[in-house]
């Protein structure tokens, strides 16, 4: 039972959800409609006085009341749960993606800063009136802008000598000659690997903050060589952040997506004129959501810590998310599909889509439609035997009531339709979000393997082959420390103009030092147009990764006395295996214990089904994932998402194709691989057992529109699963449930007897006729119990007979009744004759049972 309640225009709803449940749409729509409806039964009780129908009007409306308070407090409490994790999750998603993406601007800081072109640099400038300084900028110079071409996300680099003095930047616009020495100071003696700093930085005057990723520069990478400068790298972070923003907000209900520093302050934000920079916004850490008021408006609104990347968490930032009130709860329902009413049954089956409660409701639910279904179909069955004036307009009055419990169900039809659609949504969210971390990651590698292979002792190294081999172990220095900044890789290479492997990063793989490589892959790398050119190998099996499938990129290692001369190659083999799953465990949603949620996992594809990573350990990469082609057949950004049978279960199943990201896998490069995301989704099983089985009820027991004639019958219509059967109204005495019925402890199943219910103070024996119209349904679909009678011996004689559903109660000319003699039970026969009814443009053949012969055949063996 419900405490602490209040009553909100009619209904009774938690003390918890009366600030939030008028901004919540389904649920205000649902009460408005239902409040009508409870002003019909009012208006049915009244009519149904002077049609003489003998149904509890009052009673039917007190259960559909106390049905809707429960269902709309349920409704209220999904819908806000719903919301507020997915508010969680996008403001996980937010941080953690950045903190990906920062992650790799630390290696690039730590690389670049021992860059032996820039130590040269500054420990030959001499001053910009210097003939061989100037020449010594200008290649310099070019060395920055090769390598913001290849990584995009900077769009400076300054570098400063110990005293604070600009010896020269990417961007020549800024005419600064000095910054601050404190900041250069901090730098010089910190011993960390890098600095990161966002803040008003004087070099970058035009940007109130800015991200930038500091080092020392020093003669040698010993820890104590000399200090010859800073090296500063300047992070695009508002447009990187417009890219994170942009994938996972959702405009329609003005959503807005901010970073906060950790004083709460916003440094990012997916709509500034909404949020604007600089804001201060209550952080929301310790609950699950908070109502707080930002600019004389309120909202939802909840702020999440990064789980951080491989330890590195970055600058203490929050990601966060306020959506209006007002608009925080819209109704999906017009974005809901039909769904299959076997899916909708599995999906109740499942407590992560279907909560116990909720079950409950839904069960309450049936139990009144079956009631009032009952109840319609017991009055049209004694308005039947009437001859009143009374008699139409008491048959329309209970078609109207019927009517009106279809309408009172629709809330728990769109109901159902509403979490399916919201878990199909979720499907290609989550789809989406991955294929773009994946785009993202890839992107770095092809920038790495492109700057790598245009570190000029590579490049002197491969001019002068026949001393190669005095500069193994230099080689594999500098190899061994980029493969330590960068650990997504498992070995780096580097080869020679015939493919024969001279330097190795990984210490355990130098057997591979002397072997020629035959790739496919080698070729195109020794084919390369110029330096913003790269090759990628297949997803396939290599023995360069312990015969596993990964990703190997490339690139050509010039001369550095002609570009145009390629001497060899560099091949980073990508640790795809562990590096992907991740991609995918990020992805995924987590319970507030930070495991993953069962039943939900994803793949990383091909357009030909290959797996290239998943989530399910039951699945191997390589393996085909065999489902419909629809979902790989995509193309770039195109999503596509349906309710799949799959290994006896049903998924929720979202697919999204790469898009590439910045100039990765754009118009403009040459590499072109489709990789799909495919997220699944649990449903629930499609075998129907052992799960809660419901349907909101499409209508109710109607009553023949034709008039009744010296040559017409009333019959009485139901099924025993698929069939069709029928009896004269005249002879039923009443519908009741079968929880009525009184089992014997000792009866055998298998017996047609199976106990007795007690009506008006008089035993009546029940009988199971669905062997003898071989009908082979289970005892769960045995919902309702018909009572019969007939005249045996001048006195009337009664039994009852177990069916599924109870159907209309009809009109029919007695010359359209065609008898039969050719359906055999013992001595008798079970079925008499057979009739076609045609009611609302639909023709269907009912089987008219003769009640003497079921009573005769079957229940004198009982006695």
């Amino acid at each position: 039972m419900m405490s602490s309640l209040i009553n909100y225009k009619g209904i009774d709803v938690k003390k918890e959800l009366y600030p939030i449940i008028k901004h919540i749409e389904d649920v205000d729509k649902y009460r408005e409609e239902l409040g009508r409806l409870s002003s019909s039964w009012d208006i049915f009780a009244l009519l149904g006085q002077l049609g003489d129908i003998n149904i509890d009007i009052g009673k039917t409306k007190e259960n559909f009341l106390n049905l809707t308070s429960i269902l709309l407090n349920h409704l209220s409490e999904q819908t806000i749960k719903k919301v507020t994790q997915e508010m969680n999750f996008k403001a996980q998603v937010a941080i953690d993606v950045v903190i990906r993406n920062l992650f790799e601007r630390t290696a690039d800081i730590g690389f670049l800063a021992t860059d032996d072109d820039i130590r040269y640099f500054i420990e030959n400038y001499v001053s910009e009136y210097n003939e061989d300084s100037t020449k010594l900028k200008q290649k310099i110079q070019k060395r920055f802008k090769e390598y913001v071409a290849k990584y995009s996300v900077y769009f400076d680099i300054v570098l400063v000598n110990t005293k604070g003095k600009i010896l020269t930047r990417l961007d020549e616009s800024l005419k600064i000659e000095k910054i601050d020495l404190n900041f250069v100071n901090e730098i010089l003696n910190s011993s960390d690997e890098y600095v990161e700093t966002f803040k008003h930085h004087d070099f970058i005057p035009q940007y109130e903050n800015s991200l930038v990723y500091s080092y020392k520069v020093t003669k040698t990478n010993d820890p104590d060589s000399e200090k010859l400068g800073v090296l500063c790298l300047c992070f695009k972070f508002q447009n990187e952040m417009k890219g994170i923003f942009s994938n996972i907000i959702d405009t329609k209900n003005k959503e807005a997506i901010t970073i906060l520093n950790k004083d709460g302050v916003v440094i990012s934000s997916s709509d500034t004129e909404h949020i604007a920079l600089n804001s201060k916004l209550e952080v929301v850490l310790n609950d699950d959501y908070k109502i707080v008021s930002f600019a004389g408006r309120d909202y939802i609104a909840k702020t999440c810590k990064t789980n951080g990347y491989q330890g590195f968490k970055g600058l203490d930032w929050y990601g966060h998310i306020m959506i209006p009130i007002e608009y925080a709860f819209l109704s999906n329902e017009l974005n809901s599909k039909e769904v299959n009413i076997e899916i909708i049954n599995a999906m109740m089956g499942n407590e992560q889509h279907f909560s116990k409660d909720l079950q409950e409701v839904f069960t309450k639910s049936k139990t009144i439609q079956d009631n009032l279904n009952r109840v319609i179909w017991n009055g049209n069955i004694s308005q039947s035997k009437l001859n009143s004036s009374n008699r139409e307009f008491s048959k329309s009055l209970l078609n109207e009531i019927g009517v009106t419990g279809v309408k009172a169900n629709s809330s728990l039809n769109n109901l159902t339709q509403t979490i399916i659609s919201s878990i199909l949504k979720d499907s290609e969210f989550l789809s989406s979000l991955a294929i773009d971390i994946m785009d993202r990651n890839l992107y770095e590698r092809a920038n790495d393997c492109r700057w790598w292979a245009l570190t000029s002792y590579f490049r002197e190294a491969l001019d002068d082959m026949d001393s190669l081999s005095y500069k193994k172990e230099k080689l594999t220095s500098i190899l061994k420390y980029i493969n330590d900044l960068y650990t997504v890789y498992t070995n780096l290479l580097i080869f020679d103009k015939d493919g024969k492997i001279v330097a190795v990063s990984n210490k355990k793989q130098e057997y591979l030092i002397g072997k020629v490589l035959t790739n496919e892959w080698v070729e195109k790398t020794l084919n390369l147009k110029n330096t913003s050119k790269y090759c990628v190998s297949k997803f396939e099996k290599t023995n360069l990764y312990e015969n596993n499938a990964t990703y190997i990129y490339c690139s050509a290692i010039r001369s550095l006395k002609d570009e145009n001369q390629i001497n060899g190659g560099i091949a980073v083999v990508f640790d795809s295996s562990p590096q992907f799953s991740a991609m995918l465990d990020e992805t995924l949603p987590k319970d507030s214990n930070n495991k993953r949620i069962d039943g939900v996992y994803a793949f990383f594809t091909n357009k030909d089904k290959t797996i290239i990573s998943t989530s399910n350990s039951k699945y191997e990469v390589g393996a085909t994932l065999d489902i419909d082609d629809k979902f790989f057949n995509l193309s770039n950004a195109q999503q596509h998402s349906e309710i799949i049978e799959f290994n006896g279960k049903y998924y929720a199943v979202g697919s999204r194709c790469s898009n590439g990201y910045r100039e990765y896998k754009s118009l403009n490069d040459d590499y072109k691989y489709d990789v799909l995301c495919i997220v699944f989704i649990f449903i629930g099983f499609t075998d129907s057992k052992n799960r809660l089985r419901y349907k909101t009820k499409d209508n109710f027991i109607s009553t023949s529109t034709k008039h009744m004639s010296k040559n017409s019958i009333d019959l009485a219509t139901f099924h025993l699963g698929e069939k069709f059967l029928a009896v004269q109204a005249k002879n039923v005495v009443s519908s009741i449930g079968i929880d009525k019925l009184e089992k014997s402890i000792d009866m055998d199943k298998k017996n047609h007897f199976k106990g007795m219910v007690l009506y008006k103070e008089k035993l009546i024996s029940v009988l199971d006729i669905r062997d003898f119209i071989n009908e082979d349904i289970g005892d769960e679909e045995l919902e309702n119990i018909i009572l019969l009678e007939y005249d045996k011996n001048n006195t009337q004689h009664c039994i009852g007979i177990l069916v599924s559903s109870l159907e209309n109660i009809t009109v029919v000319e007695k010359d359209l009744i065609q008898h039969i003699q050719n359906h055999f039970l013992g001595a008798g026969t079970l079925v008499e004759s057979l009739v076609d009814i045609k009611e609302n443009n639909e023709s269907r053949v009912a089987m008219i049972l003769d009640i003497k012969k079921i009573d005769d055949n079957l229940n004198q063996k009982v006695s």
